[in-house]
């Protein structure tokens, strides 16, 4: 613990300085003059001295000369996740390599469930089904709780091929109605599934294959005598607004019947800002009954963080923190430093810098963020819009083959009255030009500094786990 605690000092060190580059919006880059007030001065100059296009053509290249752009990234990934003590994380590989030299055998199935969930998220859920099920069989446990179960990919999978008793908690009822739905249609065509799957072994569920098209689940279940196999069986759904002061315990047990004594898993997959470090919080609550935590947060950006307000987003800010039950920090040792992050900082650790640097590709996502960057200085130009002011334009860039036809279609979009002059539009393009190239410098920066932040975040969590003196089975899972 004393080791972590170390690391993070070191971490906040480093971040602290770069803070308002991480939380300085893109859309006031120019409005703001960021180049000139958040940008370190060494690659101000080397910008001025060498020029853009050696800066980038330099940090794209195989063996980049080290310079100013290049050392802050080399610093920053000094400080990502791998650079914390290896007790503290693993990769997945290695996960199930402890689970071998425990002496448990993991299993060795996977799916073919293309026709029912795009390829990113049927990766997902698969390797976390697989997780979910190995930690659990170690663990003698027969219950899992899905946490923001959503439209129940994951329960439905543990329940069906891997035959576990599983509640689906979500705040909504919609999506609980929606889980139900799509596991009937999952049972419909589960023996189609696992006659195309790999290595599956057969499991106790065991429907027809039904390739006719029916209404609806009841009438499916009515032409072919069939009661539904794992749905209102052993795959239920609640809906409730989870907090730390839920009762996990007494909902599986009025659920599932059973006794008090009986432990449980909560998992959840992409818990959504401040509902990852509530269920830490019911974890380490005994009366859960809570024997094994495998979660995966995503949404950094609603986290309801204790020591700090962004007036920008103030009204969202003010309704998320109405329950004062906050999820950053949550270890006492930062808490105790009042360290604080800020919004645009939490949304920049949901980036992932290795889809930029890996495909050394800076024009693609950047063309959209300067159309709007410049989009602000036009509005505030024309109308007086304050710079705080909100207006959400949407993705219009990548449509447009112009700055000019940008413009035409967000006026229009923002439903804003006023006569474009296309003459000044193109003046303003090309005065501001230089500030496209200073822009993706900006952002090269953001995306180095995404997983220190992240980092920072993850392990605040596991020193809370730490700091409550737990033993526990406790994984954060990342899907590239």
């Amino acid at each position: 613990m004393e080791q972590l605690r170390s690391r993070l000092e070191e971490v906040i060190m480093y971040l602290k300085p770069y803070l308002p580059i991480a939380n300085s919006h893109v859309v006031n880059f120019i409005t703001n003059n960021f180049w000139e007030s958040i940008i370190p001065i060494d690659i101000q100059k080397e910008f001025d001295l060498k020029g853009a296009e050696f800066l980038f053509t330099n940090f794209w290249s195989d063996n980049p000369i080290p310079n100013s752009l290049t050392q802050f990234v080399t610093l920053s990934k000094q400080n990502y996740i791998n650079s914390y003590p290896s007790n503290c994380y693993m990769k997945l590989d290695d996960v199930h390599n402890v689970l071998q030299s425990w002496g448990y055998i993991s299993t060795n199935q996977s799916f073919n469930l293309k026709e029912f969930m795009c390829a990113k998220k049927m990766h997902e859920v698969e390797v976390m089904a697989k997780l979910v099920a190995d930690f659990s069989k170690y663990a003698g446990i027969d219950i899992i709780v899905d946490i923001g179960g959503g439209k129940g990919y994951l329960s439905s999978l543990l329940a069906l091929a891997y035959n576990f008793n599983v509640l689906g908690i979500d705040s909504q009822s919609i999506n609980s109605e929606g889980a139900r739905n799509r596991t009937i249609k999952f049972e419909k065509y589960w023996q189609s599934i696992i006659k195309k799957s790999n290595n599956f072994t057969e499991t106790k569920t065991s429907l027809p294959i039904i390739k006719e098209k029916l209404n609806n689940f009841k009438e499916y279940y009515e032409k072919y005598s069939k009661k539904p196999i794992v749905v209102d069986n052993t795959y239920k759904q609640v809906t409730e607004y989870v907090t730390e002061h839920t009762k996990i315990a007494h909902l599986v047990q009025n659920e599932f019947k059973v006794n008090s004594k009986e432990d449980f898993a909560l998992v959840g997959l992409h818990t959504c800002g401040s509902l990852a470090t509530t269920c830490l919080k019911l974890f380490i609550e005994s009366k859960n009954c809570l024997k094994l935590l495998i979660n995966v947060g995503c949404c950094y950006h609603l986290i309801e963080e204790e020591f700090t307000v962004s007036p920008f987003w103030s009204d969202v800010e003010n309704a998320l923190n109405r329950n004062e039950s906050y999820g950053f920090p949550v270890s006492k040792y930062l808490k105790d430093k009042q360290f604080e992050l800020g919004r645009d900082a939490r949304m920049c650790a949901s980036q992932s810098p290795e889809k930029i640097f890996n495909s050394k590709d800076i024009l693609n996502p950047t063309k959209p963020l300067f159309y709007r960057a410049l989009l602000q200085v036009y509005l505030i130009q024309e109308l007086g819009y304050d710079h705080n002011n909100r207006c959400h334009v949407g993705r219009l860039a990548h449509k447009c083959l112009t700055f000019n036809e940008y413009v035409h279609k967000a006026v229009k979009r923002l439903q804003i009255d006023i006569e474009i002059d296309d003459k000044k539009i193109n003046e303003l393009y090309d005065k501001y030009l230089i500030d496209y190239d200073r822009l993706k410098v900006f952002f090269i920066l953001k995306q180095a500094l995404a997983p220190v932040i992240e980092g920072l975040i993850i392990m605040d969590r596991l020193l809370y786990l730490y700091e409550q003196v737990c033993i526990l089975m406790y994984i954060f899972v990342f899907f590239v």
